[in-house]
């Protein structure tokens, strides 16, 4: 977020800047190529950085590794934290679906809007795609908490159990349609013939997404007796 004013921090700081720079040269190349088809070279060359920063600040490939995955996993969190945490909807049903949808309408904003997101979702597709230590971590430290806080709205809004197959299931499949609408965007805009997918075309996606949101709460609501 910008201000008025420059104001000093120790992100402006060279060795800071490096590090940023090395993380996101780790996760666009990780994303693209693969963990083990990517050399400390290339990262390094792609960072404009030393190769011998790689092991100075992260301990070699595999902390750069780590580190990216705590990246994308703030920058998401960043997203939908605030929103989860401004209203306790109680125990009523409207203000857990309006914020359920709220979360999600943030996360796509997120990733449909910012260009670092393209990076991020190609990361996450990759590093998802086996178990291993960046899996346990990304799972553990954001998916896991962001979804059970998802599926206890959703619940609430159905008057289903949070925990129940439908629920889980229910919320997967509503944050994986952000995450298509992301990684096959050149897929989706060639098919709507778009040139690019800009702000009209986001508020279209995302009043679709919004419209399958409310579909599944009205299918899946329990009566009120």
């Amino acid at each position: 977020m910008s201000s008025d004013s420059p104001v000093s921090s120790s992100a402006d700081r060279p060795g800071d800047q490096t590090r940023t720079s090395l993380i996101m040269a780790g996760m666009r190349l990780f994303g693209g190529k693969g963990f083990d088809a990517t050399s400390t070279r290339e990262i390094a060359a792609a960072a404009n950085a030393n190769i011998a920063s790689i092991a100075y600040h992260f301990g070699g490939k595999g902390g750069l590794r780590l580190a990216c995955a705590e990246m994308v996993a703030r920058r998401i969190q960043g997203v939908a934290t605030p929103i989860l945490n401004a209203v306790d909807p109680g125990d009523d049903p409207r203000a857990a679906q309006a914020m359920f949808e709220r979360v999600i309408m943030g996360v796509t904003d997120f990733m449909l809007g910012q260009a670092e997101a393209h990076d991020i979702a190609g990361f996450l597709v990759r590093e998802l795609g086996g178990a291993g230590v960046v899996f346990d971590k990304v799972y553990a430290d954001f998916i896991l908490p962001v979804h059970r806080n998802l599926c206890v709205l959703l619940g609430l809004a159905t008057g289903q159990d949070p925990e129940s197959d439908l629920i889980r299931l229910g919320t997967f499949s509503i944050a994986g349609q952000v995450v298509y609408f992301r990684i096959g965007h050149a897929v989706v805009n060639r098919r709507m013939q778009w040139q690019v997918a800009g702000p009209a075309e986001i508020e279209s996606i995302k009043s679709v997404i919004l419209s399958n949101i409310r579909a599944f709460v009205a299918t899946n609501q329990k009566p009120v007796p």
